[in-house]
Parts: structure tokens; C-alpha cells; sequence
């Protein structure tokens, strides 16, 4: 969530023609194909959100033919998905000489945080590939929370004062709940049990939901990675950098599809260009300097926790990149809080 799955997704899964909505706005200008044949999406959304459900749901037969109908080239009738028999109809858009889509995918971001979708996940598609974007924790709290505020309130003018007020006034009471809630979470954790289950059961069990600490909770890491590296080996988990993933973002394309193997040759290499989604602003000067020093402080010991628990596990380069652009990733943020909204709101190209 906020880490860049939906770029990932779109850059992946290729364009639509635009698909314009009542409010005026459309969903994609261009159509791109897909990044590599081998690779399609689900068919409505990136989000299909069957994971972050009650295991009992789960093991629903009915459910899970219409969790695999989600995805082209699956007729959850007459097809085995967990067998891996699937059709390949005419809609992929794959010709006669084209390898079938071998590899269907969707990009639900509650997965990485939900308590439960671990071990859904691993009771369904044992030999599953997973791929997750970790951004710098204070950068990616404050986009989460900036985007429920915008979408909660697109009735008023972004440079406005009342907009610029109550913005400041929900943020900062809404981050420092959490941070007092996911605090006593913390003081009641005891030696000799998971971190991650004290923590699940802290904040998951009271209500069944995340979303009391969703915009920080999503950003422990050390928490989620964790309950998923419990389930499955490192080899089936490839982990990114948000930073490095917007920077390169070519570069990880064909990683994953060499990661996937997939022949690199069928690579669409006319993509020449990825365009940046969901570019937000912020009101400019209306995060305290004391709140976000209060962020800085209770993330970096959990970021300490997940550099040594990914060192664990095998990913040390990642650890290595992660320590270069975190701290670039947050001065960026700080600078966008600085800026004037226009100054930070546009739609840009980014180079491969």
C-alpha cells in the first residue's frame, strides 16, 4: 500500500483503451501491451483481496473458482487452476505463435500486513512467487494518510485554508492514535514468542481489521516479512526497493521476468518510458517538525529489525540498498512537505 504496486501492476499487466468514469476522469490514455506475454493480470482490479480473509472462507470451494475466475484465460468451471490446467482463450490477445500466459498475477497491497494472508496463501498456492516493495516507513505512512484525506475530501480546494487546516488537524491526530495504540502494542510483547503474532493478535484480534493502524502498521516491516518468511522459503519471496524500483524500473522488470523464467526475448522492449501514478501533494509547511522527528524515532528501531532480519535470510544486497535509499526517499518527503503543491503535483516520465 503506497509502496508501488499499482505501477507495478500497470507496467506488468500493459494499458486498457482509457475507460472514462461519471467524474470525468479515465483510467489509462494510452494502450500499452503487456510487459512480457508470460505475465497477465486479474481482470477488474489489481486488488482482488481473497487472501486477507478468514481461513474458513478460504477453504470455500465455491469462493476460490470465483477467486481464479478473476484472471483471464481461466474458466473456473471446467478448468483445475490448482493443477495448473487453465484455458487460454482469444481474449490474452496472444497469437497462435505465442507461448500462453504462464504466470497470472494481482497486486492485493493489504496482503504484506493482514495477520492471516500468509498462511492462506500457503494452504492454497504452496509454490506461489511473491514479490514486495518496501518504501521508507515514514514516507509511506505519510502518502497513506494523505491519500484517505484527499479521497475523503475532494470537495475542497487543495490550496485553500480550510482544506490546508483540516488536513494538518486529521493527520496529525490520526498518526499520533496510532503511534500511541502500536506503541502498547510493543510494551506488551514478551521473550520467547514470535514478535509477529503478539503483535498480530495486539492489533488484529479486538475487531478483525487493520485499518485503527493501517497507515503505520503497514510500515513494520520486520513484522510482516516475518509472518511471510514463516511460510515460505526466501527463494519464493523476491523483495524490492520502492526507491530503487522507481528509479530502475526496466531493470526490475527483467529481473522479475528471469526470476519468474520467462524467456527475456518476448520482453515488450518498445516500453521505453513508465509513467509515475498517484502523484500527491501536500500542504505546504503543515507537518510539525515534531511529529515527524516523533515518526523518525519509532521507525528506526523497527527498521533495524528488518535490516537484520532480512541479512538473515539471504537478501544483504538488498539491505545494503535499502540503507542508501531510505534515508533519500525521507528527504524527499521532507522536501515535498516544503513545496508547494504545484510544485510537486505533476505527472512525470521516469527513463528505464
Amino acid at each position: 500500500m503506497k509502496g508501488g504496486t499499482t505501477a507495478l501492476f500497470h507496467y506488468l499487466n500493459g494499458s486498457q483503451p482509457a475507460i472514462h468514469y461519471p467524474n470525468g476522469s479515465k483510467s489509462h490514455v494510452d494502450f500499452r501491451p503487456r510487459y512480457h506475454p508470460g505475465i497477465i493480470g486479474a481482470h477488474a482490479t489489481k486488488e482482488v483481496n481473497f487472501f486477507n480473509k478468514r481461513p474458513s472462507k478460504i477453504a470455500n470451494a465455491t469462493l476460490q473458482q470465483q477467486y481464479f475466475a478473476s484472471f483471464p484465460g481461466v474458466d473456473a468451471l471446467v478448468d483445475q487452476p490448482l493443477a495448473g490446467r487453465c484455458s487460454y482463450p482469444a481474449q490474452l490477445g496472444l497469437s497462435s505463435s505465442s507461448r500462453p500466459a504462464l504466470v497470472r498475477m494481482e497486486a492485493t497491497a493489504m496482503y504484506l500486513a493482514h495477520p492471516t494472508a500468509a498462511a492462506n496463501v500457503q494452504r492454497l498456492l504452496p509454490q506461489v512467487r511473491l514479490l514486495a516493495l518496501l518504501r521508507e516507513p515514514v514516507s509511506r505512512a505519510l502518502s497513506s494518510v494523505n491519500m484517505l484525506f484527499q479521497n475523503q475530501h475532494a470537495h475542497l480546494e487543495q490550496a485553500s485554508p480550510a482544506y490546508q487546516q483540516a488536513w494538518q488537524v486529521y493527520v496529525i491526530t490520526e498518526l499520533r492514535r496510532q503511534l500511541q495504540v502500536l506503541r502498547g502494542c510493543y510494551a506488551k510483547v514478551a521473550p520467547g514468542l514470535p514478535v509477529h503474532r503478539q503483535v498480530d493478535d495486539c492489533v488484529f484480534a479486538p475487531n478483525q481489521t487493520l485499518t485503527g493502524v493501517l497507515h503505520v502498521h503497514v510500515g513494520l516491516y520486520a513484522v510482516h516479512l516475518e509472518r511471510w518468511l514463516s511460510h515460505f522459503a526466501p527463494q519464493q519471496l523476491l523483495i524490492w526497493s520502492s526507491h530503487a524500483f522507481d528509479e530502475a524500473p526496466a531493470q526490475h522488470m527483467d529481473q522479475l521476468v528471469h526470476w519468474l523464467g520467462l524467456d527475456p526475448a518476448l520482453t515488450w522492449h518498445n516500453s521505453t518510458t513508465f509513467t509515475r501514478m498517484h502523484k500527491r501533494s501536500y500542504p505546504a509547511g503543515s507537518l510539525p517538525a515534531a511529529l515527524l522527528q516523533e515518526l523518525v524515532a519509532f521507525f528506526q528501531p523497527h527498521n533495524e529489525r528488518v535490516f537484520a532480519l532480512l541479512q538473515r535470510h539471504g537478501y544483504g544486497s538488498l539491505v545494503q540498498q535499502l540503507r542508501r535509499a531510505w534515508p533519500l526517499e525521507l528527504a524527499e518527503t521532507i522536501s515535498k512537505l516544503q513545496q508547494k503543491p504545484a510544485e510537486h503535483g505533476r505527472q512525470t516520465q521516469v527513463q528505464p
